[in-house]
Parts: C-alpha cells; structure tokens; sequence
C-alpha cells in the first residue's frame, strides 16, 4: 500500500505551529510523541523542513524556528495586496490621530483575529494587546468583535459555546441571545467601540473591511488611551475610521476586481 502522501505534508507542515512564545525549542523526539509519529519518521521530517530553513539547530539543543520566517515577514510587509491598498490610506488617517495612538489592521486567522500591519503615531508607548503577528480571541475588544459581528450566525454561535463562561464575565453576555442581540447592534452601526478589554486604559474603535464578495474578515481600529477621549473625540475618531475603512473596502475591491479580470 503506498503511504499516504497528503497525510504526511500536513504533519510536515503542522511542525512549524508547535514553536510558540511558551515553548520555542522542541527535539525530535518531543515532535514525535506529540504527534505519535516513529523518531525516524519525525528526523526526516525535520531534515526537510532544515533543508529549506524553516528550522534551525538552538544553541543550547534542540530545534527553533528558521531564518525563512524572517524573510516571509519581511515579504509580506512590503507586498502584502491588502497593505499595499490600505498603506496610503492609514497614512492619511495617522496624520489627523492624537500622538499614543495605534492603528491596527486586523484579519481572521484560524478562528483567531490577528494584527498583519500596525502604526503608531507619535512617542512610542507600552504595547498594545493586538501586535503585529499575535492572533487574538474572536470576542476580545471592538477589533475582534466588529469582524465576528458579520460572521454567519452559525460562527458566532460556536464563539458563544466555546467560550460562554469567559463571555459572561467578560460581561459580553449573559446568554446566546443577549450576545448575539450585541453583535447584531455592531452590525447596524456599523462600527465597535470597546473600553479595556484588552489592555487597561486603552479604548478600542474599529470598523469592518469587506472584501470583493462583501465579505468582512478585516478591520481597521484606533486604539488610544481612554482618558485622553471624550464624547467630542471619539464622535470624530469613530468618523475617521468609518471613512478610512470604507475606502479600503472600496480600493480593496476593486484590486480583486481587476485581478479577476486579467486572471
């Protein structure tokens, strides 16, 4: 019988995912118990994925993420399609921002919302929550939850399952009902605005980024220090990201449109 090619890519390429900030070194033989896989399976694994610098040996022993990284980042910060829309447009919005401001733009990433690009305005201040390359919860903060705002119902649904105790305390809501009445009211207004849910002192205001096919997997938020903002402000600032985003949905448009076309 001849073995299941497929099934060996993906364990290949899941290796990469079990690097992670709590534990950035793995052996050989660690990979192989976590996956179940024979050690001799798990090393030729891990000569391919050396062979194209996706690992690299640790100085202490072991195994860490490679230097191939650092090139794919790189590439996507200069070439990123949807960075290459939004750029002037976030730059244009930075410029009327109080400085201690971040703007932050965000995607879906594996039921996660994750920051690709980010601009700070003015001195650099302690970091926000949402980072460059963090992902985040779904239902954390007006980024997450202006994007889960126009997910199918279904996907909110399971959202709610998954988390309903962290929800209720978060105070996100008590019940299915109530957490899917707030996310509908998102919806209407077309925007969020949130107060602490992810860092202490900082205040959300985000607003969706749709796609070609009206589809919102992105968004566009100003994080600020709450107690610089009264009613006044954040009445503009809201405004300011409304205008923005929109105008990214429409340039992000109609570069899909055109690509569609010379396709």
């Amino acid at each position: 019988m001849k073995p299941d090619r497929s099934s060996s890519i993906d364990r290949i390429l899941s290796i990469p995912r079990l690097f992670t900030e709590s534990k950035p070194v793995w052996t050989v033989e660690e990979v192989a118990r976590e996956f179940g896989l024979p050690v001799s399976t798990t090393y030729r694994y891990f000569q391919s994925l050396i062979k194209f610098e996706l690992l690299d040996e640790a100085p202490a022993g072991g195994y860490c993420l490679g230097p191939a990284f650092i090139e794919f980042d790189r590439s996507i910060r200069v070439s990123d399609p949807l960075w290459q829309v939004a750029e002037p447009i976030v730059d244009t919005l930075a410029k009327t921002m109080e400085p201690g401001t971040s703007l932050i733009l965000c995607q879906v990433y594996r039921r996660k919302v994750m920051c690709i690009h980010q601009r700070v305005i003015g001195p650099l201040h302690p970091s926000i929550g949402y980072e460059r390359g963090k992902p985040m919860p779904m239902f954390r903060g007006a980024t997450s939850k202006v994007i889960l705002a126009h997910q199918p119902w279904r996907h909110q649904k399971r959202e709610f399952e998954n988390n309903e105790s962290e929800l209720r305390a978060l105070g996100l809501g008590a019940d299915w009902k109530s957490f899917s009445s707030a996310l509908r009211d998102i919806r209407k207004r077309g925007y969020c605005v949130s107060r602490g849910e992810v860092d202490a002192g900082r205040m959300g205001i985000a607003a969706p980024i749709f796609d070609s096919s009206n589809r919102a997997l992105r968004s566009l938020s100003a994080v600020v220090w709450q107690q610089d903002v009264d009613a006044a402000r954040e009445d503009r600032i809201v405004t300011s990201v409304v205008a923005a985003a929109s105008r990214i949905s429409e340039a992000l448009s109609r570069a899909e449109t055109q690509h569609n076309h010379e396709s």
